[in-house]
């Protein structure tokens, strides 16, 4: 039995360079930098004073007071995203078959803001706010796009560190293809907690300057937060409903270092069998990739990790593809960067262009690629990759194609 094909028909996202596709888009292309001193909290006294965090937001604007007692940051993100991706898909929910639309969703730390604000509070008051826990499971955000649509399939919640989004794709895709679903929502989300904040200051891979990928100067990552959601859809429930796909999720691929809890294998060969695996599932040649949406969190490690995995797997054609990390612009959103940067790649196929790794000023002799310096470059994507390599050791590469 042949396996169904997976398209990609809408989209969501919400982040420091933008609160919808359009403007997120935009952002890519412009080169934007989405890094400023924290607002949320007082950084002063730790190394990583700059963050990327979503600017001009009045969750009021979207939300009741009711609804806002209960919902974190991160399940309104979640949910503003899914609705611009449902709008944009065209979907009437009402002639879809509730029971065959699911949700997976990747997270690294869940509803953190109110679990912060509870911690405090009993610090404070000694008395329990116990609807301030009700989003800190991952599952919730899920819970609540299912409510809010009345879907009765599968809700996926996944943590697997930084490659939390893309696993929760990869499961999604694995849903269409079975045929156990004909819709799933799916994409990550993360917020700007200072709980999270203090942990990475802590590890000492924050960057006390702006994210510089890639650059013989870079001195870790700036932590960012949002949403980036797609919806995955059945080529022949798309088809039979008239919808248009803006791309094809062709595969995925996953591995474990097996070798340290924070740090790459130094060898690369853990991110470089997650890019192979992830060719065999697509069915796609190496030579067809044109694009790779780096990990590139810019700390001085991981890169160079990463560019050696990119070498092991391509080779000599290595050289010749355009190699990018948007994280120099919407920073490192943990559990959302798969999501928030699957849409990067849809973004630039659509887009006709390759979006810059910004910051970028002294080359590497280490990183050798090419890695699109601060300006983006028009460009006919046909078939990208994307990879994300999280803590653990959990690895995760996704193949993105045009239609």
């Amino acid at each position: 039995m042949s396996r169904r094909r997976t398209f990609i028909t809408g989209i969501g996202v919400i982040c420091a360079i933008g609160k919808d596709f359009d403007t997120f888009s935009h952002g890519l292309s412009s080169g934007m930098n989405g890094a400023k001193k924290i607002a949320a909290f007082n950084p002063e006294g730790i190394r990583g004073i700059y963050g990327c965090e979503v600017k001009d937001y009045d969750p009021r604007a979207y939300f009741s007071p009711k609804e806002l007692r209960r919902m974190d940051r991160g399940s309104q993100f979640v949910l503003l995203a899914t609705r611009q991706a449902m709008a944009s898909s065209g979907l009437d929910v009402a002639l879809c078959d509730k029971e065959r639309c699911g949700v997976s969703l990747g997270s690294t730390l869940g509803g953190m803001v109110n679990a912060t604000e509870y911690y405090r509070r009993l610090k404070k008051r000694h008395k329990v706010y116990a609807s301030l826990l009700m989003d800190h499971p991952l599952y919730t955000a899920g819970s609540r796009v299912c409510i809010e649509y009345g879907f009765l399939g599968t809700n996926m919640a996944t943590s697997t560190a930084c490659s939390s989004a893309n696993v929760a794709i990869g499961y999604g895709t694995e849903m269409i293809r079975n045929d156990e679903a004909d819709v799933v929502i799916v994409g990550g989300y993360d917020t700007m907690a200072e709980l999270t904040v203090a942990g990475f200051n802590v590890l000492r891979n924050v960057s006390p300057d702006y994210c510089k990928p890639f650059d013989k100067k870079r001195q870790g990552l700036v932590l960012g937060e949002g949403a980036g959601i797609l919806i995955l859809e059945a080529e022949n429930h798309c088809h039979a409903r008239g919808g248009q796909p803006y791309a094809e999720l062709l595969g995925y691929g996953m591995s474990s270092d097996a070798y340290h809890m924070t740090a790459l294998d130094v060898t690369g060969r853990g991110p470089a069998l997650a890019i192979t695996r992830a060719l065999d599932d697509s069915g796609v040649d190496k030579e067809a990739i044109n694009y790779i949406n780096a990990h590139g969190t810019g700390t001085s490690h991981n890169d160079a990790v990463e560019t050696k995995a990119i070498k092991r797997v391509f080779g000599e054609q290595a050289y010749s593809i355009p190699v990018s990390s948007t994280k120099s612009m919407h920073g490192h959103t943990l559990g959302a960067a798969g999501g928030i940067e699957a849409v990067s790649v849809v973004a630039a196929l659509q887009g006709g262009f390759i979006p810059p790794t910004i910051n970028y000023e002294t080359p590497d002799p280490k990183c050798d690629l090419d890695y699109v310096p601060n300006k983006s470059r028009q460009y006919a994507i046909n078939v990208a990759l994307s990879n994300n390599c999280g803590f653990g050791g959990n690895n995760c590469s996704i193949v993105i194609g045009r239609i």
